[in-house]
């Protein structure tokens, strides 16, 4: 009874190492094969990496810095006086409009003359836009330039045939003084000049020394 009693036992042990050889094998397995897709799976990552360092680094990139350098640096940004005789009436700042009976902010120099004067371009650029308000402001003339700049000419009347998209060299008559009239009119004839960095508009003296003239 002993003997047979004891083969029922044996049998249910060697299933179960059979079971537990067998689960150990396949953790084994297991373990390996995660083992192996880590290192496959660092080296690929290493080469990944590799790529994008040389991405990162390459010429690519320095030729992008030089272009944002030369648009930074490039083209002519020291001005001429854009009328003859420098008289500078009211400059950029708080501004008492002595026409309209108001305080604003004045953004640009208005340089005093007679109706007739020559108006010269203050930088190589290109007639951006002619336009005429009648009642205030009179025919402004607006010049676009290298590195975001524009400057704007009011209270003029633009040279015969000037056009947009007109190509002018800095010192170029664009127009001439126009009889006082519109919102300054009380300031006498005069040139109303505006400067624009990136459509914002900038005190002109940074471009122009008034001082010395």
């Amino acid at each position: 009874m002993k003997d047979q009693e004891q083969k029922p036992k044996n049998k249910k042990l060697l299933t179960y190492y059979l079971i537990l050889g067998a689960c150990i094998l396949v953790i084994a397995a297991i373990a390996v094969a995660v083992t192996l897709s880590i290192t496959l799976g660092g080296d690929d990552m290493t080469l990944d990496g590799d790529n994008d360092q040389t991405i990162d680094d390459g010429s690519g990139d320095d030729t992008d810095g030089d272009d944002d350098d030369a648009t930074d640096t490039g083209g002519d940004t020291t001005f001429t006086m854009p009328v003859t005789t420098v008289d500078a009436i009211n400059t950029y700042g708080f501004y008492h409009n002595t026409t309209l009976d108001k305080y604003y902010l004045h953004t640009g120099i208005d340089f005093a003359g007679s109706a007739g004067d020559e108006v010269y371009a203050a930088l190589d650029g290109t007639v951006e836009s002619i336009t005429t308000d009648s009642l205030l402001m009179g025919t402004t003339v607006t010049l676009s330039h290298d590195n975001g700049l524009k400057t704007t000419y009011t209270f003029v009347e633009a040279a015969e045939g000037l056009e947009v998209g007109d190509v002018v060299e800095k010192g170029d008559v664009i127009a001439t003084i126009a009889e006082a009239m519109g919102q300054e009119y009380k300031d006498g004839a005069h040139l109303h000049f505006e400067v624009f960095l990136n459509d914002e508009a900038v005190d002109p003296e940074t471009y122009l020394d008034i001082s010395e003239k």
